[in-house]
């Protein structure tokens, strides 16, 4: 037991060194930032079933104080009355269009489908995808274009706020930041050529539309539900420059409402993140029930004098325990101090984390077991997904 407790003590130290770098690191974009020029954007949303959100979104972005771009929403044959809405807004910003989305083709997601569509009628140098559940800042247009300056990139992806209400959204959904700041160290992201090490936000996505068409822009992704992940990778693959920022300065986002929401939204993505791997899924389950609930499972256990723990030495085993608990406490407060996710919920971190098992484990029933992966009224066999 004090090897296990050892190991996974070596497991937790990488973890917070990766995620303290990540922190340092991360280059936050500023709303100060201005650009040198004034290239034409298209901000491209695609809508389905929005009518709750895609006001807010699209008075956040006919205040742009940028000159020159487009917004162009596509209703993706909505069943909740968005298009009526749309209609609304149309008559209010001369800068919007709207437009229907076709019927979905056989072997598309339809995310990516409205977005191929969206992608065909812009006009814009530059193409901003972004999602009807974001809230821009005024100058948030500017500052991307600023930001896609500075670091000459040809995608710029930007990390919102989360803005957390609700119970549930507090304890789960920071555990988005932890999974990723924890495992993906951004600077390899960055500074390597490998498409393994590459992530993207699709809340957030501005490419250069040269670059955008030469790697073939969503047609190349049409099947996956992880859209923006290997839209990234592509990027990197074919030689272009991927950039990620903080970009709590000038976009927020309400991703899911409920924990009804935040299951089914994120059991959609899962499986599919590991490129259908069973084998893959599991480990990464097992090894996130082993360093995230163990520690506090077992901290409890060494107290009650559990028989399994006998063995070991009780003084050194509860100070083992206790590091692995200290750790991840700091690791989390130190996520949430950079990205305000909020500490009342770090002291739930092992519930919260046996959700996301939970919902890596329903990802794979829906999978195998239920006929497909589900969104919005669609499902997706596992027979048209990429592999």
């Amino acid at each position: 037991m004090m090897l296990y407790a050892q190991i996974v003590l070596a497991l937790l130290l990488v973890m917070t060194f990766i995620a303290a770098v990540n922190v340092l690191t991360l280059p936050r974009i500023r709303k100060t930032w201005k650009p040198q020029t004034m290239p034409f954007v298209s901000v491209l949303i695609p809508a389905r079933n929005e009518v709750n959100t895609i006001g807010t979104c699209l008075s956040s972005l006919a205040a742009q104080a940028y000159p020159h771009f487009e917004i162009i929403v596509l209703d993706d044959r909505s069943e909740d009355g968005t298009w009526e809405e749309l209609q609304k807004w149309q008559s209010r910003f001369p800068q919007l269009r709207v437009l229907r989305g076709e019927s979905l083709p056989a072997g598309w997601v339809g995310k990516c489908f409205a977005c191929h569509q969206l992608a065909q009628s812009a006009r814009g140098e530059l193409l901003l995808f972004t999602d009807a559940d974001t809230r821009h800042l005024p100058t948030s247009i500017a500052n991307a274009v600023a930001a896609l300056e500075r670091s000459n990139a040809d995608l710029l992806s930007l990390l919102p706020l989360l803005e957390l209400r609700s119970m549930w959204e507090k304890v789960v959904m920071p555990m988005l930041h932890f999974v990723t700041f924890t495992t993906l160290p951004f600077p390899l992201v960055h500074h390597t050529r490998k498409p393994q090490l590459a992530m993207a936000n699709g809340q957030f996505m501005l490419f250069r539309r040269s670059a955008y068409n030469a790697i073939g822009g969503h047609k190349a992704v049409k099947d996956a539900l992880v859209e923006d992940v290997w839209l990234a990778r592509l990027i990197k693959k074919h030689g272009f420059r991927l950039r990620v920022m903080d970009g709590a300065e000038v976009v927020t986002t309400r991703m899911y409402r409920s924990l009804r929401e935040i299951w089914d939204g994120f059991s959609k993505n899962l499986f599919p993140g590991f490129r259908y791997s069973l084998a893959a899924i599991t480990l990464v389950m097992l090894f996130n029930v082993v360093t995230s609930i163990g520690p506090f499972v077992l901290a409890v256990g060494g107290m009650f004098d559990w028989p399994a723990i006998d063995s070991a030495p009780v003084d050194s085993w509860m100070a083992l325990m206790l590091v692995q608990v200290g750790l991840l406490i700091a690791t989390r407060s130190m996520l949430s101090l950079r990205f305000s996710l909020g500490f009342l919920p770090i002291l739930l971190h092992p519930v919260a984390m046996a959700i996301v098992v939970g919902i890596a484990a329903n990802s794979v029933r829906w999978a195998l077991f239920a006929g497909g992966l589900r969104w919005k009224g669609r499902i997706y066999p596992l027979s048209r997904q990429a592999t």
